[in-house]
């Protein structure tokens, strides 16, 4: 019987020396990957992927050891299957969080799958011949060569990929977003499928472009800027050019590309658009002095009066940009540009994607493409203050967001789709934000660790509200709300940053109307907002001055005010040179918390002891309180400065 076994025996001595040289040989991968901070994108799907495998690799040959062992068994001999599984590697990196791309450690990874997908084939012909002389199935070694083919496969996309972050201007400190798109994209899910559409855009096709900047704006993904931005830097030159030349009102507008490539692309487009309006106008004019009047000459005048709207808000744009690049400012750069309707834009003093803190200011009521020069100018003084009080050597990025449609006081008012009293422009807005800021931080080049901050002025301050609470902890590290009526929140805790920062005048009466208790609805047949009353948090929330909010509150200079305690003026106020709310929000910007002036916060008296002995004899009640006046309280004034 011994004879009859020998065979056998050899047969499985043979696997377990095969699975002794071959069951790790992807444990390197896996301790790679568990080493650094690789996320995102396709690198948790790739760890998974390279952790199935490995335990596929190390079950065929378990398998291939315990049939033998069965038929060993089965001719009267002894002989018990070994365990051919290993320990999961585990490493910890002893860096805190994303530091970049190791190079040297990818370099290695790789090799490592490339002689893996060398030898598992080989292996797997041994393990074959040693299986067919037991007469048992040769499936596991079928495993085997797949694992290696699996590995092979990996290994010529990661070299790939490796191969043009290499390239980069900013080598082994490639963003968290390039790498877990760019590097591990092969392995990214794609539910939406709007990786294909990218893949599409860079073949040539503009209606993919136009689909993808469709779904950015939507807000639903947050991911799609880090794959926009790996899409874009693996991108040849030549396709980037040629993308630009066909689409640059898209590629300008398409978040996840760098500032300065959206810059050239929507300067590019503004200068094409002046033009053809331009030649446009005058075509329409000469038709409209040779046509007699009538319904025909009335459809011209619509499209020339539209036409010179769009000249107005190019004009405006063309007045906004010069405030970079004087007075110490870095040059300005177009981050978005929309003609048509109220007209959209982004303008930052300072390339955001190489700035040691970046602020995004969201303007509020009234605020139009056309008059977007005081919003590009309160931006200006902001980056003026912040790059004053900021440690020598900080880079400064202040940008101005107008990518929304903002309430304005006209007969919009009175319906509640457009209605300031309402909250559902800053809930159509807040996708594009969330978005925007998406696109900040996927291509910001890492250089220490960027500080980004969001300022919500008036109705600006819903929408911020609305977008932070869609990416709690990874929306912005905190927030300034100035002149806020709310944020849709019931506390500050509840929009998922650091830190809320609030400054509101004692005189402003828009920030006042966060103390209405009064919520809106939609008529469902007219459209008109129909108010509700009451609603005890206010309209937008609860008041983010009041101390229940839990935010942080800095002081504001008290200007003087009429009889009813209110001046509207305040409420544009807070960017006055060498005023409080402007010094403060400098310092808040710059992270120099000490330096910033605070509201006390009242401290609440503690609860009573409770009574050891038997409680006294109840008071009747006193007589109810008079209700308060229905005039709107003001901020407390602060206690000097």
């Amino acid at each position: 019987m011994e004879g009859d076994t020998a065979g056998l025996e050899e047969a499985l001595s043979r696997v377990v020396r095969l699975a002794g040289d071959h069951i790790s040989a992807l444990d390197s991968t896996m301790r790679h990957m568990t080493a650094h901070a690789w996320v995102g994108g396709g690198a948790g799907p790739f760890t998974q992927a390279t952790h199935d495998q490995r335990t596929r690799l190390q079950r065929a040959f378990e398998t291939a050891a315990a049939q033998i062992a069965e038929r060993i068994r089965a001719l009267g001999g002894h002989a018990t299957a070994p365990s051919l599984s290993t320990p999961l590697p585990v490493a910890t990196s002893t860096r805190g969080g994303y530091a970049g791309m190791n190079v040297e450690a990818m370099t290695r990874m790789v090799a490592d799958l490339e002689r893996a997908g060398h030898e598992l084939p080989a292996a797997g012909s041994q393990l074959s011949a040693a299986l067919a002389s037991a007469c048992v199935s040769a499936a596991p070694a079928q495993q085997v060569a797949e694992v290696g083919a699996w590995a092979t496969e990996q290994a010529t996309d990661l070299r790939r990929r490796l191969t043009v972050l290499q390239q980069r201007p900013d080598g082994d400190m490639a963003n968290a977003a390039v790498l877990g798109f760019g590097l591990f994209g092969g392995s990214a899910p794609d539910p939406s499928g709007l990786g294909n559409m990218l893949t599409a855009a860079a073949a040539g096709d503009p209606s993919a472009l136009e689909k993808v900047v469709a779904a950015q704006n939507t807000g639903k993904d947050p991911t799609l800027a880090a794959r926009v931005s790996a899409w874009w830097q693996l991108l040849d030159p030549a396709a980037r050019q040629r993308l630009i030349d066909a689409a640059p009102h898209l590629i300008g507008s398409l978040n996840g590309v760098p500032a300065a490539t959206r810059d050239s692309a929507n300067r590019a487009y503004l200068g094409l658009r002046k033009g053809d309006i331009a030649k446009r106008l005058a075509e329409l004019r000469g038709l409209e002095e040779a046509m007699k009047q009538g319904a025909r000459q009335s459809y011209l005048r619509m499209e020339i009066n539209a036409l010179e709207a769009e000249q107005r808000q190019i004009g405006a744009v063309e007045k906004s940009l010069p405030m970079g690049g004087v007075n110490g400012r870095p040059p300005a750069l177009l981050l978005h540009f929309e003609l048509g309707g109220l007209g959209k834009a982004a303008i930052s003093f300072g390339d955001p994607d190489k700035a040691d803190s970046v602020v995004t200011s969201v303007p509020g009521t009234g605020s139009t493409l056309e008059g977007i020069g005081g919003d590009a100018a309160r931006a200006a003084t902001l980056w003026d203050q912040a790059n004053f009080t900021a440690h020598s050597h900080t880079k400064i990025a202040s940008i101005i967001w107008l990518g929304y449609e903002a309430p304005q006081l006209d007969a919009g008012i009175l319906r509640a789709d457009t209605s300031v009293a309402s909250p559902n422009l800053a809930q159509a807005g807040a996708g594009s934000l969330a978005s925007f800021l998406d696109g900040l931080h996927a291509t910001h080049q890492p250089a220490g660790t960027p500080r980004f901050t969001v300022l919500g002025h008036s109705y600006g301050s819903v929408v911020t509200g609305m977008a932070a609470q869609t990416r709690k902890g990874t929306f912005a590290d905190q927030l300034i709300l100035v002149g806020s009526p709310g944020t849709m929140a019931a506390r500050a805790s509840d929009l998922g940053v650091k830190q809320v920062w609030v400054g509101e005048s004692p005189q402003d009466p828009i920030a006042d109307l966060g103390h209405l208790p009064i919520s809106g609805g939609r008529n469902p047949i007219s459209g008109v907002l129909t108010p509700w009353f009451p609603n005890g948090a206010g309209p937008f929330g609860t008041d983010p001055s009041n101390i229940a909010f839990g935010a942080n509150r800095f002081v504001v200079d008290p200007t003087p005010a009429g009889f009813t305690g209110y001046d509207i003026a305040t409420h544009s106020g807070y960017w006055a040179r060498r005023s409080a709310s402007l010094r403060n929000m400098g310092f808040i910007i710059d992270g120099q918390y000490d330096d910033v002036s605070k509201l006390p916060t009242p401290k609440q008296a503690p609860p009573p002891t409770p009574h050891l002995t038997s409680p006294p004899t109840a008071r009747p009640a006193p007589d109810p309180v008079s209700p308060p006046s229905p005039t709107p309280q003001s901020s407390p004034t602060p206690t000097g400065d």
